[in-house]
């Protein structure tokens, strides 16, 4: 997602603590997720915590609400591991706030594939949770914990081509894989050009959450500048900065591409 019109707001300062002043819910919602991006993209946890406070003062039983306070949580878990932070009453919150409400109410098809949707997008939040709670070392995968395995099952029976599960495929392996060991980085390639296949043959429902892709380029990117592909690594990195242009990361590597280094 690119976040250019949602940077002025957020840098407004108190401006971004306030409810913002749109009446459709769906809009609101969408803004606070381009602010919770924009603070994980520029490393600003106090502009995710802001929106947050906005999110604790919405429907409880609004799944879309319960989803994005999970969301916030999980991007401020990933700032807090990126720092050495402990994250994990974050994590807990955000296992908490995004599992999904067992419901054994009859639809129409189509209201029922949406809903469908939208809880694999849940379950594979609580399985990134679940699955970073175990490792702070960034260079580590995804923790394989009973509940993780569970979530990331379900997400794949309700919704097997959405591409943020190739994303956890990617992440089991390792997280950052250019920290990792060689074996690991080979392995963690396959997986994230697997990912980047699964986000290009995706069709999102409106409105629905749309993170993810941008780290992929990213890590891929981090990946062949560490193997000395720089070409590859320069096309991805502008990729990513494409759909988040103020990720500090990709812009980062972007500078060390420039610079003629390979990742650290």
């Amino acid at each position: 997602m690119a976040l250019t019109k949602f940077v002025l707001a957020a840098l407004a300062g108190a401006s971004c603590c306030a409810a913002p002043a749109v009446a459709d819910p769906s809009a609101e919602l969408a803004d606070l997720a381009g602010r919770i991006d924009y603070g994980f993209y520029v490393e600003d946890a106090r502009a995710i915590e802001a929106a947050q406070q906005v999110l604790g003062r919405m429907d409880d039983d609004d799944p879309s609400v319960r989803y994005y306070r999970a969301f916030a949580a999980f991007r401020r878990a990933q700032l807090s591991a990126q720092h050495g932070a402990p994250a994990d009453r974050l994590l807990a919150e955000c296992i908490t706030s995004a599992t999904p409400e067992d419901s054994s109410e009859r639809l129409p098809r189509a209201e029922a594939e949406t809903r469908a949707k939208a809880s694999a997008e849940s379950w594979i939040l609580v399985a990134a949770c679940a699955g970073f709670a175990g490792h702070p070392d960034l260079a580590k995968g995804l923790t394989h914990d009973r509940r993780g395995e569970q979530a990331l099952a379900k997400a794949r029976e309700l919704d097997a081509g959405n591409p943020r599960i190739a994303l956890l495929d990617a992440w089991l392996v390792s997280r950052r894989p250019a920290l990792a060991e060689p074996e690991v980085r080979d392995a963690a390639v396959e997986q994230l050009r697997a990912a980047l296949a699964a986000f290009a043959g995706w069709s999102a429902r409106p409105g629905a959450p749309d993170w993810g892709e941008a780290e992929a380029l990213a890590a891929l990117g981090e990946l062949y500048l560490a193997r000395a592909e720089v070409r590859g690594a320069r096309d991805l990195i502008e990729r990513a900065l494409l759909l988040a242009p103020d990720y500090r990361f990709a812009a980062e590597l972007r500078a060390q591409v420039a610079g003629g280094r390979s990742a650290r």
